[in-house]
C-alpha cells in the first residue's frame, strides 16, 4: 500500500520533513472537530473513544508536532496509519544518516519563510 501523506505540501516527501526538520520520533493524536461558533469548527485532541480521526506527527529535535497525515478511525484509516507510521521511521532512520549540518538548516528555514505557498 503506497499512501501519500495528506498534511504535506504538494511534492513534500516524508524524508524530506524528517531530515529538514530532524525528526526524532512520531506522534499519534486521537482528534474531534468541535464547534468554535455557528459557522466555525476546531479540532482538538480527545479521548479516542470520542474522537473522529487520528493525526499522526512527525515530532522534531526543537520539541515541535508536524502534522504528516490524517486518517478516519477505520479500518482503512488504521491501515493508513500504520503504513504513514512505518514509512515514517525509515526515513528518521535514513535522515539520521546523514542529517543537515546548521547551515542547511538555516537555508531551508529561509526558503520556507520567502516560499510563493506562504500564507502573509
Amino acid at each position: 500500500m503506497t499512501l501519500t501523506p495528506n498534511c504535506l505540501s504538494e511534492g513534500e516527501t516524508l524524508a524530506d520533513v524528517a531530515r529538514r526538520e530532524c525528526a526524532i520520533g512520531f506522534d499519534l493524536r486521537f482528534c474531534g472537530s468541535v464547534a468554535v461558533s455557528e459557522h466555525d469548527r476546531a479540532t482538538e485532541t480527545c479521548d479516542p473513544t470520542e474522537a473522529e480521526f487520528a493525526t499522526i506527527y512527525a515530532l522534531t529535535d526543537l520539541g515541535e508536532a508536524i502534522a504528516i497525515h490524517d486518517a478516519n478511525l477505520t479500518s482503512a484509516g488504521a491501515d493508513e496509519v500504520a503504513t504513514i507510521a512505518r514509512a515514517l521511521f525509515v526515513a528518521i532512520v535514513n535522515a539520521r544518516r546523514d542529517p543537515p549540518d546548521a547551515a542547511q538548516r538555516h537555508e531551508a528555514e529561509q526558503a520556507a519563510l520567502t516560499s510563493p505557498d506562504k500564507i502573509a
